[in-house]
């Protein structure tokens, strides 16, 4: 039989989304997730389960053994959180240095890491994409610091055992098949069940997270060793994509515009509150910084040359994104309601 893929971070929306793909090809996989992690999703689909944490290196030894290729898309996916130190930059960096290790010394095929787009940087104009070759110089959220050092642990450990190692970097992930919210589709969410009242001067690439596994899994079979791979979807500002989301629901778009210094402002108050309830902050400064005002705009022609990466619209990715998260429960009934939906929604995953 042959050796199995390992996947880390299995049960989030990316990482669940490589396993699929990986059984719909005939590969057994392996999929490591917490001892929390909810398994009913990854057990539907076949796959052998791995019970651990990538912070305990004995565990993540255990789960890498008798692999032959590894996805590593584990990570602290947080923006905010009550001890960022523990849960977002621990789980990034040692986390990485365990799984890198792990695979070196069990003579691993070959390791994709999954990073990010934010490692890069963000432009402050919309006319400026941003390729491989460019790093960020000053992260200010705790989530982009992590993955930049995580990404330079890395190949660091990497080139020092010889690892066959690449790294990919999505996007804004939306799109379906996901169990809980992410970060990214937490943003869609809030729009449906809140309503978002305000935009920024802004955009982000986004991206299909099904566009992103494909991607992955291109990455481990042509992707060289030791290069980044962009894996990004089509470019568009913060406005645009709440007035797409408006047109898919019939839910009213944001209509007023707030200028950067007002929602630092804005971020402080609710910081405050945030220290008082000890719930978390519906934006903080750290975020406005990194992306009020600034352009996640990227180039994916390295990845579309090299490993002949495809991507859905931005239009085609928020409609199955919503159209899960209505079907599946993710809408409160009062919001619904409320909707019209764009019929483009029914079977749109």
């Amino acid at each position: 039989m042959d050796k199995p893929t390992l996947v880390t971070g299995a049960n989030g929306h990316l990482g669940y989304n490589i396993c699929r793909l990986l059984v719909e090809r005939g590969e057994p996989v392996r999929a490591m997730i917490r001892v929390t992690a909810d398994p009913k999703p990854l057990e539907a689909l076949g796959v052998s389960i791995v019970r651990g944490d990538i912070l305990d290196a004995a565990a993540t030894a255990a789960a890498v053994e008798g692999t032959r290729r590894v996805h590593h898309t584990a990570a602290g996916f947080l923006m905010w959180a009550k001890d960022p130190e523990k849960e977002i930059i621990r789980p990034s960096v040692e986390g990485t240095r365990n799984v890198v290790e792990a695979a070196a010394k069990a003579g691993v095929e070959k390791l994709v890491y999954t990073s990010t787009t934010g490692t890069m940087g963000f432009s402050l104009t919309p006319d400026r994409l941003v390729d491989e070759t460019h790093t960020i110089e000053n992260p200010h959220t705790y989530y982009v610091r992590g993955k930049v050092a995580a990404e330079q642990e890395a190949y660091k450990a990497a080139a020092k055992s010889g690892l066959a190692l690449c790294s990919t970097h999505p996007g804004f992930i939306l799109g379906p098949r996901f169990f809980k919210l992410s970060e990214s589709v937490r943003q869609v969410s809030d729009f449906l069940n809140n309503g978002t009242p305000v935009y920024f001067d802004g955009g982000f690439s986004t991206v299909d997270v099904e566009d992103v596994a494909r991607g992955s899994l291109l990455a481990m079979e042509k992707g060289r060793s030791g290069e980044r791979y962009i894996l990004a979807g089509e470019n568009v500002t913060v406005k645009g994509l709440f007035d797409t989301l408006a047109e898919l629901t019939g839910l009213k778009p944001p209509s007023i515009k707030a200028p950067v210094p007002v929602l630092r402002v804005l971020a402080a108050a609710m910081e405050l509150g945030s220290k008082l309830t000890g719930a978390r902050p519906m934006l903080d400064r750290s975020q406005v910084d990194e992306f009020a005002g600034r352009y996640g705009y990227f180039d994916n022609s390295k990845a579309e040359r090299e490993l002949g990466y495809t991507h859905l619209s931005a239009r085609d990715t928020l409609r199955r994104t919503v159209a899960w998260l209505v079907d599946k429960g993710f809408v409160a009934e009062r919001r619904k309601s409320l909707m019209k939906l764009d019929p483009s929604l029914a079977n749109a995953y």
